[in-house]
């Protein structure tokens, strides 16, 4: 019994011979046909710095108008004369934050936080803010002002700014 047990053992092993001979093949002939294909990385550019030439005009200032560039008053929209200074409107709009808003006799306020802790209430038809801030709207979450702002060349521009709840809004 053992003897025959030997025998089908030795029988069995000697199907589990290594024949690989075709993967080998297969894999000497990819290697064969592989090619490099990489191309060399450019050097790196040099940063050359150059230094801030201060004798050139400020580009966020316009420049000075000659007489010839200026408009006439009269040529384009001018304020009021007879702004009403308020002690909100002395203040920048970046110094100030909404703190939230509420009704008051079917009209809405907000409330204004200013720099030294206090808290404001503001309405539509209120000033606030420097550059003559009159508030437009009122919301629940923002306050949307209009502002009146000199060009430099004898006119005036108006755009609407808003102060929000959440600062990363406005």
């Amino acid at each position: 019994m053992l003897r025959a047990s030997a025998l089908v053992l030795l029988v069995i092993l000697s199907g589990c011979q290594k024949k690989d001979d075709d993967i080998r093949q297969f894999m000497h002939q990819v290697q064969g046909q592989a090619a490099v294909t990489a191309t060399r990385t450019p050097p790196p550019t040099v940063y050359h710095p150059v230094p801030f030439a201060k004798e050139t005009r400020d580009p966020f200032v316009l420049p000075a108008a000659s007489g010839q560039q200026r408009v006439s008053p009269g040529d384009c929209w001018q304020p009021a004369s007879h702004w009403r200074d308020t002690p909100l409107s002395s203040l920048s709009l970046a110094q100030l934050e909404m703190k939230g808003s509420l009704t008051k006799g079917g009209q809405k306020h907000a409330l204004i936080a200013l720099p030294n802790g206090m808290v404001r209430q503001v309405a539509r038809g209120d000033r606030l803010g420097e550059h003559h801030g009159r508030v437009m709207a009122v919301t629940r979450d923002h306050v949307a002002i209009n502002q009146v702002l000199p060009d430099g060349l004898g006119c005036w521009q108006q755009r609407t700014v808003t102060l929000s709840i959440h600062p990363n809004l406005s």
